[in-house]
């Protein structure tokens, strides 16, 4: 490689340009002054000069400064800069923050006066001033040694020192002398003035030294030590500066991370890789910044720092982009790292002409890792499927030869269905019961609030409730022009208001849902009118999060819709039509041609054109563009069925195209073709590959199909690396992206996708996303017509155990066999039965596959168990306290006969019910799968029989035989049970806890046990815990103080004040109830409620 090469030189970027400070060595011509700034800044002087005056004058202000200022505001000629510094002191003292800017066109007028070294010097006075207290008239006096730049005036002077920099620096020689000669003449010990004199004039490097080192040799200062980052121009002041300064903060000031970086160039890449590795850290588009500069500024030390991060989060996108704008240098470098060869063999498959450039460059490990990946190239190269054999979808797609259309259009036509709202049972009586009002409440000035409306007003708070509660004769009329500009709590007021009006409400509500669809399209749910069908056909096509409400809104009203929606989809062109067109192709064929039928032959040959479009060349009008860190050549190579070789780059190119047109409930029809060609293996882990980058590249949202894809291509092995991510997810801002993943989890489906699913429904730390996990659930059981504790019972995968509930792994010359332990936890016996601590790897004595196979199916064994185990006791516990029942037939199916679940199952008692749902007897799983009872003599369980788990209650005189029978057999409970306590939570028991104090954290102790907190009530305190009994009740533990919303101890301890039971529904808190009913509840409840308060109280 040659020396020009090799060495790059370093040029500032376009983009940049404007933030850069110039020194004189690269200073534009100088800036004019701006008559408006002349003006502006006179006005502000006009506006203000009472107040300058009265600080100047102020007894507590230095005598010198007094006569300064006092000169400036009477127009003297040669008034010192310390005065205009002075009156601007007090002007900057009446501005605050919000308007601090305004003070800049001072520097315009102070040159238009007195030219650019008094505007500097004023500058420089200015930065060494402070004011002894901030109110009007305030003595001003200098600021102390070692303040730091923080308060008004010295902000503004550096704002003020960074705009005159560009004069200042541009200046012809002789007036840059006299700068520097004023700015000299002021120079004091301020190091806040200093600091701003060496911004106005980095090139006095003397200055700048001294400066850099004071304030280095000093603790904090932040604000100074920023504004020296717009001075150092060589590494060895930079670094170790740099090192001091929060560049957190540094960041958000464009004039300094840009000055620094872009004097620096190359000599930076220490700094910001310092950085990088700071423990305070900003966001994410913080990291991506200091990432994408040192992408940018290139040199050896910013290469190497990438490579050496190449495995943290947003690092493979810059450093993608630093070998892009570096090529050479990149492939010298990734040579010279040790790693797995991917990243070296991606680089070099775009840049095959460099090996011989950068083989001579190389020490010999080096050049044999790039001899390694040409290697590793050539046989990919040769691993390609021929033409022939690539699926035309991927050789020739439809955006590379377009189509156009010329649609029939059939214009003036009007839909032939009949507006109205169309209730499910019960559902217009549930919407219209007027809770929602009552609880939130109004202005009750029915005619007040009338006549606002009358005048053109829109009271919005006050309308909702005239419109909700007010008298027919005045609401009634004036619904019909009425729109909300309020939609906050629409969810809640939308369907009482759709309940109370029914069509009449829908313009209204319409107009609501269209700036909040998330929350108001499902209000629109019964509702088919017109423009519902419209704004449904808009959001089903364009909005994500509100596709499956418009979906559901088609189903429920398919031949409206399709009534509705004909003319719109044959009518002139735009994106009404777009929409209705897109609409009609998911809704039946039948329908949608029987609506065109109504108006004829024109208009059915219009709606059958429509119809027969080829999915795959309905395209958005704008394609979208693939982002640099989805490069084919990075990703993992996918293989073709039937041996037929790897999709070549173009292929892979394509297939990644139409992941990017797909989500999860709308896919590209060419994903699904695509999907029947290629090895599932190989879809799954490009996939996971693609997904990753785009993690790398700092989730960007514009590509958030490439977790979507994770849905299409996915496999089990997909579920396993997917879940924990969502779990961890909310805890990094990224809410959004979990809910999305969950329904990733729904679109793969399997066994195990459901069984992850599941268990994020039922326990994971962020409420938010295990609630839409329940609902996610809810969705899946409505649809199979189970309750979610049905659909958990059949969500158990069987993780491919025989129907013995073990699993034998097979190594060729031995063998081992996999049981379980009380807790399901996995373990491996020898030939000889010996249980083993591990099971061990493959030797040189096994068969190497099947050895191999066997031990990787084990550790995917070990972490699906592990996924679920915990979940399974803590839901059979749950099945116990719940008093759930199963038929006969349900508990050999979904439990007996279950491989997995029969390890719990079998170290549990069970109990039988008789027909009027009395306990019947005690059972248990024995050895050969039968039941047996407490004697040990066989038991057997008709299909329709009620069976549950055992609670003490049930077991009365045998709970003692049970035990004994455990304990002869050493059957090792998965939780207490037979050891459970029966006594009943009693008044009297509760009135012993009353008066109890603990702190409030041990409280918390019970949401784990299924209680929950109040709703805040006033300041946010939560004054009660509650826990659904059964009866639709619940039982309520009140404290106080209470507990503050999200600072759970600032009240401090907490005592109880009352136990009691409650309809569920209302307020629980400083109730006392006398008359506590905990006798209504029954034995198990009972015990159960003085269990869980006896733990957590004691």
């Amino acid at each position: 490689m040659s020396e020009k090469s090799s060495v790059e030189t370093f040029v500032v970027p376009v983009g940049w340009k404007r933030f850069v400070l110039p020194r004189r060595s690269s200073a534009p011509a100088s800036p004019s002054v701006k008559a408006t700034d002349v003006t502006a800044a006179e006005a502000l002087l006009t506006t203000f000069e009472g107040e300058a005056r009265a600080a100047v004058d102020n007894r507590l202000t230095p005598e010198d400064i007094t006569a300064a200022g006092r000169a400036w505001l009477s127009g003297e000629p040669d008034a010192p800069p310390l005065g205009a510094a002075a009156v601007t002191q007090a002007v900057v003292r009446e501005l605050q923050w919000y308007r601090l800017d305004e003070a800049l066109a001072l520097l315009g007028f102070w040159r238009s006066r007195r030219g650019l070294p008094f505007a500097a010097a004023a500058v420089a006075e200015l930065a060494a001033l402070y004011p002894t207290a901030f109110t009007t008239g305030g003595a001003i006096t200098r600021s102390i040694l070692d303040r730091d730049a923080t308060g008004y005036t010295t902000v503004l002077a550096q704002r003020m020192a960074y705009r005159l920099r560009r004069a200042v620096v541009a200046a012809r020689p002789e007036e840059y002398e006299r700068v520097v000669e004023a700015l000299a003449a002021v120079r004091g010990p301020s190091l806040a003035q200093r600091a701003v004199i060496s911004v106005m004039a980095p090139d006095e490097s003397g200055w700048a030294a001294e400066i850099c080192a004071e304030a280095m040799a000093r603790p904090n200062l932040g604000t100074i030590k920023q504004m020296l980052l717009t001075v150092v121009d060589r590494e060895a002041l930079a670094t170790p500066l740099a090192e001091q300064v929060d560049h957190f903060a540094a960041l958000r000031q464009s004039e300094v991370i840009h000055t620094f970086v872009g004097t620096l160039g190359p000599e930076a890449a220490p700094a910001l890789a310092g950085w990088c590795d700071s423990p305070r850290q900003g966001d994410a588009q913080d990291r991506q910044k200091l990432l994408g500069m040192l992408a940018v500024i290139g040199g050896d030390q910013a290469l190497q720092a990438l490579l050496d991060r190449r495995d943290q989060p947003y690092v493979p996108a810059a450093l993608a982009d630093a070998a892009a704008r570096h090529p050479a240098r990149a492939l010298r470098l990734m040579a010279a790292t040790p790693d797995d060869g991917r990243l070296l063999a991606n680089h070099l498959a775009g840049n095959r002409g460099l090996a011989a450039e950068v083989r001579p460059l190389l020490a010999t490990e080096a050049a044999a890792r790039l001899d390694e990946a040409e290697a590793v190239l050539t046989a990919a190269e040769t691993a390609k499927a021929a033409p022939g054999d690539v699926p035309a979808i991927l050789r020739d797609p439809a955006w590379q030869s377009p189509v156009e259309r010329h649609p029939i259009v059939v214009d003036g036509l009007t839909g032939t269905g009949e507006s109205r709202v169309v209730w499910a049972e019960g559902e217009r009586e549930s919407w219209a019961d007027g809770s929602w009002a009552a609880r939130n409440g109004g202005s009750r000035d029915w005619a007040g609030i009338a006549g606002q409306l009358d005048k053109g007003g829109n009271p919005t708070w006050d309308a909702i409730f005239f419109f909700l509660q007010g008298p027919d004769e005045l609401t009634r009329p004036r619904l019909g022009a009425w729109r909300p500009d309020y939609s906050y709590d629409l969810g809640d007021w939308g369907p009482e208001l759709l309940g109370r009006y029914e069509e009449a409400a829908v313009p209204a509500l319409a107009e609501a849902a269209r700036r909040t669809p998330l929350v108001g399209a499902p209000v629109l749910a019964p509702a088919a009118t017109p423009q519902v069908a419209l704004l449904m056909a808009g959001w089903h096509v364009r909005s994500r999060p509100v596709r499956r409400t418009a979906a559901a809104w088609f189903a429920r009203h398919t031949t409206f819709a399709a009534r509705a929606l004909v003319p719109v989809a044959v009518g002139k062109r735009g994106n009404a039509r777009t929409d209705a067109e897109a609409a009609l192709r998911v809704l039946p064929r039948e329908e949608v041609l029987a609506a065109a039928g109504q108006h004829g032959p024109e208009a059915v040959a219009a709606v059958e054109e429509i119809l027969a479009v080829d999915p795959l060349t309905v395209l958005p009008k704008t394609m979208p563009v693939l982002p640099d860190w989805a490069n084919p050549a990075t990703l993992p190579p996918v293989r073709l069925t039937g041996d037929r070789g790897e999709l070549p780059l173009d292929a892979v190119r394509n297939l990644i195209t139409m992941l990017a047109l797909s989500r999860l409930d709308s896919a590209y029809p060419g994903v699904g073709m695509v999907v029947t060609e290629c090895e599932p293996a190989d879809l799954a882990g490009f996939g996971w590959a693609l997904f990753e980058t785009w993690r790398a590249a700092g989730h960007p949202a514009k590509q958030n199909w490439a977790l979507d894809a994770l849905g299409l291509l996915g496999d089990d092995e997909t579920v396993r690396r997917l879940a924990p991510v969502i779990r961890a997810w909310p805890g990094e801002g990224g809410h959004a992206r979990a809910v999305t993943g969950l329904d990733v989890l729904a679109a793969i489906g399997t066994d195990v996708a459901l069984m992850y699913l599941n268990g994020i429904a039922r326990k994971v730390k962020f409420r938010g996303l295990k609630e839409r996990a329940e609902e996610k659930i809810a969705e899946l059981a409505a649809e199979l017509g189970l309750t979610g504790d049905e659909l958990a019972d059949r969500l158990v995968p069987d993780l491919g155990l025989d129907a013995d509930g073990g699993m034998v792994l097979d190594y060729g010359r031995r063998s081992f066999t996999v049981g379980f332990d009380e807790q399901l936890k996995p373990f491996v016996t020898d030939a000889t039965g010996r249980r083993l601590k591990a099971l061990p790897k493959p030797g040189a004595q096994d068969d190497a596959a099947p050895a191999t196979e066997a031990y990787e199916r084990f550790a995917a064994l070990k972490k699906d168990v592990r996924a679920i185990a915990a979940d399974q006791v803590r839901r059979l516990e749950e099945a116990m306290t719940a008093q759930r029942r199963w038929t006969g037939e349900d508990f050999r199916q979904f439990f007996a006969g279950h491989p997995l679940l029969r390890h719990l199952v079998r170290r549990l008692v069970w109990v039988r019910f008789d027909a009027a749902g009395a306990p019947a007897g005690g059972v248990r799983l024995a050895e050969d799968r039968s039941l047996a009872d407490v004697t040990d003599e066989t038991v057997t369980l008709g299909d329709d029989e009620p069976i549950g788990i055992a609670h003490p209650v049930h077991l009365g005189a045998d709970l003692a035989a049970w035990a004994g029978v455990f304990a002869d057999y050493e059957i090792t409970q998965p939780f207490s049970q037979l050891a459970r306590g029966a006594e009943p939570l009693t008044s009297a028991r509760a009135a012993a806890l009353t008066g109890v104090t603990v702190p409030s954290t041990r409280l918390l102790g019970l949401e784990r046990r299924g209680w929950r907190r109040g709703a805040p009530q006033d300041a946010g305190v939560q004054g009660w815990f509650q826990r659904d009994v059964p009866g639709g009740r619940h039982l309520v533990l009140e404290i106080s103080p209470g507990i503050a919303v999200g600072a759970v101890d600032v009240l401090g301890d907490q005592t109880v004040t009352a136990v009691f039971v409650a309809p569920a529904s209302g307020y629980h808190w400083r109730r006392g109830d006398s008359d506590d009913r905990l006798s209504e509840l029954d034995p198990i409840t009972a015990a159960e409620a003085l269990r869980d308060l006896t733990e957590v109280l004691s």
